[in-house]
């Protein structure tokens, strides 16, 4: 069995990452998964299978992360190959943001992540933009928090259309957006809208990743270099964290 651990301080999205590469390493290498505390599970939406009863857990391990040297704090990982070689009865602990595994597996996600039946519950709407903005915490770390320019630049990109906003700090977003429209609903209401864009303009947060990266959207516009878009000189922050199908501008509004 591989195992890891669902905590109380982890976002959905987090949790969402944990969950599916765990439970693909275990598919891969041909063991049983579980899911520790999966009452914590914060999206109720989905249908989600948290395999067997953890028991027999041996072995710890603790995915390995790699910082840049100028910058506090700021996690440029890649993959940890280490993770693709464990053994059985190992609990796996870390980020695990493995967007590369994405490129080869979106329909094997979505099925154990019951996402099909989010497509179907909430089809894309033609023309509907959305922004998925973060502010909250974010806010109080100027390195990470996106300005009102990438936005400004994202817009421009589209020819500055309407557009509406999911967004956990709703005074926040219509500073960047003055005209937007603000969504109002649960984070499971929230997290369901993302998948009726057409055109999606994301953060850099695992909130919208995965309606980003699984769901039917035509465009996803996301920042380049990620959670370092303000003062990245060409490293990504994290490098983990990169999905193949996002069209990424820099801090010109560049690919």
């Amino acid at each position: 069995m591989i195992t890891t651990e669902l905590y109380d301080g982890q976002g959905h999205g987090d949790q969402t990452w944990v969950y599916i590469t765990t439970r693909y390493i275990a598919y891969k290498l041909g063991y049983e998964f579980g899911i520790s505390h999966p009452e914590r599970w914060k999206l109720s939406n989905l249908n989600i299978d948290f395999g067997k009863e953890v028991k027999g857990i041996v072995n710890h391990y603790q995915e390995k992360h790699v910082y840049h040297p100028n910058f506090h704090d700021c996690n440029i990982s890649d993959i940890d190959p280490e993770v693709l070689k464990l053994p059985d009865n190992t609990k796996l602990e870390g980020l695990l943001h493995y967007g590369e595994l994405l490129d080869d597996n979106k329909e094997l996600f979505k099925e154990w992540l019951d996402l099909k039946t989010i497509i179907e519950k909430n089809p894309v709407i033609p023309g509907k933009v959305i922004c998925n903005i973060r502010g909250g915490e974010y806010k109080s770390v100027p390195d990470l928090i996106l300005p009102k320019k990438y936005w400004d630049l994202a817009l421009t990109r589209l020819g500055n259309p309407e557009v509406e906003i999911v967004t956990d700090d709703p005074q926040y977003a219509l500073s960047l957006i003055p005209n937007g429209k603000i969504f109002s609903g649960s984070m499971t209401e929230h997290f369901e809208n993302l998948f009726t864009a057409e055109t999606l303009i994301i953060s850099n947060s695992a909130f919208g990743f995965f309606p980003a990266a699984l769901g039917l959207s035509k465009t996803v516009i996301a920042p380049k270099y990620w959670s370092r878009w303000n003062v990245s000189d060409g490293f990504w922050a994290m490098k983990m964290d990169k999905c193949e199908k996002f069209t990424y501008i820099d801090r010109e509004g560049n690919e």
